[in-house]
């Protein structure tokens, strides 16, 4: 019997490989959403960790205490005598045309976060931003970044040069133009504006006579020092609109001017919201419209914000603004709404 002395082929033909390339990307295509789905249900549950955490923390301050920090404590004068500071402010050793307030919660709250080495190296005697105190505040904490911020410069590169960012600050007020200007009703006063960790003073949970558990304590304000509108960095075109004062054009962009740092006090804000631009103060618009003086993040659809009771609420930017206004007020004796 005669054997055929064809050679035998092995492998695949161009056609199959091509049908096999092209199976396989069909199915990376199909499969990457799920897999960024679980990446970002991952790194929220990290993020509300993080203000769980932060919550814990403030918890302890005050049972020790038995008062919350002031939001920031002012200067008192301290170091800025004859200078363009604030009475509250003093000027920043390194950067004399800057000012900034003498200490942040963050920096109170230091033995409470495990953070102890920190707190023990930190002078509470001098401001947060002196030269002696910069290298604890550069001092990169986990804890106050959610992991869904975009990379980018992680540190305060104009104001305290150095300074680590934080992407939770402490909502301090709501701005009396917010009632007048965006809803059209009478300021209710200070008292009835201010927020759980008020500045300049010690906070009493009494204080708190909406509720604890309808009251925010610390929210959201991701991405900074870079400028974020509405999903993008700021651009020229958006600077140009911009009718506020918290931003200032550098030689790479445009940087939040200050307020970047975990320990700056500073990064506390006064609720002002926005327009559906993004960049006209005074809106209608509270979550997600600008990450300078307001709440802000990379979560789709909305925020993390943590309550005076310890809880933590993701909040739809959708939320109606009202609403989110008598969130914000710890004795405001608004009726709040479903959230």
């Amino acid at each position: 019997m005669l054997r055929s002395t064809r050679p035998r082929r092995f492998g695949f033909t161009v056609v199959e490989l091509m049908v096999a390339t092209g199976t396989i990307a069909t199915l990376i295509a199909l499969l990457l959403p799920a897999v960024q789905q679980v990446r970002e249900a991952s790194r929220r549950i990290a993020c509300q960790n993080n203000l769980r955490q932060l919550g814990l923390a403030l918890s302890n301050y005050q049972a020790t205490a038995g008062v919350l920090p002031p939001g920031k404590i002012g200067a008192n004068n301290y170091g800025s005598s004859g200078s363009a500071c604030d009475p509250e402010e003093t000027i920043v050793e390194d950067n004399p045309s800057a000012c900034t307030e003498y200490q942040s919660w963050s920096t109170l709250c230091l033995p409470f976060f495990d953070q102890t080495n920190l707190a023990d190296q930190f002078d509470d005697l001098i401001p947060w931003s002196h030269l002696s105190n910069r290298e604890v505040v550069s001092t990169h904490l986990k804890v106050f970044i959610c992991p869904s911020t975009p990379d980018g410069p992680d540190i305060d590169q104009y104001h305290v040069r150095g300074a680590s960012s934080g992407d939770y600050s402490v909502l301090l007020e709501v701005k009396q133009r917010v009632y007048t200007d965006t809803f059209g009703i009478p300021n209710p006063g200070l008292s009835a504006r201010l927020g759980t960790l008020a500045e300049h003073r010690a906070n009493r949970l009494r204080d708190v006579t909406d509720g604890t558990s309808q009251t925010i304590m610390l929210a959201e304000s991701s991405g900074r020092p870079n400028v974020y509108v509405l999903g993008q960095l700021m651009t020229a075109a958006l600077y140009s609109a911009y009718t506020d004062d918290e931003v200032v054009q550098t030689s790479t962009g445009y940087t939040v001017e200050d307020g970047i740092g975990w320990a700056d006090p500073d990064a506390g804000f006064d609720i002002k919201g926005v327009n559906e631009d993004g960049v006209t103060i005074f809106g209608p618009r509270f979550i997600n419209g600008i990450n300078t003086d307001e709440s802000y993040s990379f979560h789709d659809n909305g925020a993390h914000f943590l309550f005076a009771d310890g809880s933590v609420h993701f909040l739809s930017e959708d939320l109606d603004g009202w609403t989110f206004i008598t969130l914000c007020t710890r004795a405001g004796h608004e009726h709040v709404g479903d959230f």
